[in-house]
């Protein structure tokens, strides 16, 4: 009698396990569980226009990938550097961290700074066609969208295979919209807003800081014994500006937001030199507005022991420059 009382039992615990197993199978089938994977997103620009120095330099405003279904959400990893160009190397990638649906729909505003135009896009992406190019669940595609001159993105895919090339999805025309400065030279850092451009008024102020290139050369004045070891710059669009080899030679380079001169003398030492934005970008449209003949140079004389000043000029004209936050070696 115990016996078939325990059988009893343990078909029914048997028929309870099976429901709750088809019950949790039930759920992950209708939450889409099983077309969920690991995916990347990324924004790049392009241009077909190769002869220009500054290709389609754009920023990025804001920009959301959604899947409805569920109602995610993926944003621009707080980590990425929101302007690229054609010419970067750089591009603006999205936070995406777990196991995911694919999404359905985007949300893209950005500045495009050689058009100072704003664009939106806010549209369905096709959900289905994605999902049927990745064929193994396992691999880990990448979303690229490339934003093109005059609103044109396209949406391509690209399997996480080395050199695979990016397949066209679908092509979007983004519309131009309205946005102000504020947009533009103001973040947001561990729950506090500031301005990264202090002094610049106006978008055109803004455009012409990261897109205008000037032919500048830099010489560095040294102390007894120095030796130099490395000199390179930054932009306002935060891209590397090489000046190591022959530095003291003129060459067409983006507006400098910080040079970073390394040197030795039984020591190393080395400065960081920041110009205020306003500033500099002033000191090269006086120097510009001069027609005649000539180069436009920086000129650093550089101490172990003292701060170091820095002037930029042309044809005579001498202009210093502040260091924004200056300090000694």
């Amino acid at each position: 009698m115990r016996k078939t009382k325990l059988d009893y039992i343990n078909i029914s615990l048997t028929i309870i396990l099976v429901v709750l197993v088809m019950l949790n199978f039930a759920a992950r089938f209708k939450n889409k569980e099983q077309d969920k994977i690991l995916w990347n997103a990324e924004i790049h620009s392009y241009t077909e226009d190769s002869q220009t120095e500054n290709s389609n330099i754009i920023q990025i405003v804001e920009a959301s990938l959604h899947n409805n279904f569920n109602q995610s959400v993926s944003d621009i990893d707080s980590e990425s550097k929101r302007v690229t160009s054609a010419k970067s190397e750089d591009f603006i990638s999205f936070k995406i961290w777990q196991k995911e649906l694919l999404p359905d729909s985007l949300n893209l505003k950005y500045f495009s700074i050689d058009e100072r135009k704003f664009y939106l896009l806010q549209t369905h992406l096709p959900y289905e066609k994605m999902k049927n190019l990745v064929k193994d669940k396992n691999e880990v595609p990448f979303l690229i969208l490339e934003v093109q001159p005059k609103g044109k993105i396209l949406l391509k895919i690209r399997p996480n295979e080395e050199n695979a090339e990016p397949k066209l999805v679908e092509t979007f025309v983004s519309k131009e919209t309205t946005g102000d400065l504020n947009m533009l030279v103001y973040e947001t850092s561990l729950g506090e807003k500031y301005n990264r451009y202090p002094g610049i008024e106006s978008i055109t102020d803004y455009a012409d800081l990261l897109q205008n290139q000037f032919k500048w050369s830099v010489k560095i004045e040294k102390e007894d014994g120095d030796i130099l070891k490395s000199v390179y710059a930054n932009s306002f669009k935060k891209e590397s500006i090489d000046v190591l080899e022959d530095n003291d030679t003129a060459s067409i380079r983006s507006i400098p937001s910080t040079f970073y001169i390394y040197w030795e003398n039984k020591k190393n030492y080395s400065i960081q030199y920041t110009f205020s934005p306003i500033e500099i970008l002033t000191a090269f449209r006086k120097l510009n507005a001069n027609d005649a003949p000539g180069d436009i140079n920086f000129n650093f004389k550089i101490y172990k022991n003292a701060y170091a000043k820095g002037e930029i000029s042309k044809n005579g004209v001498v202009i210093p420059l502040k260091d924004a936050y200056p300090e000694k070696p």
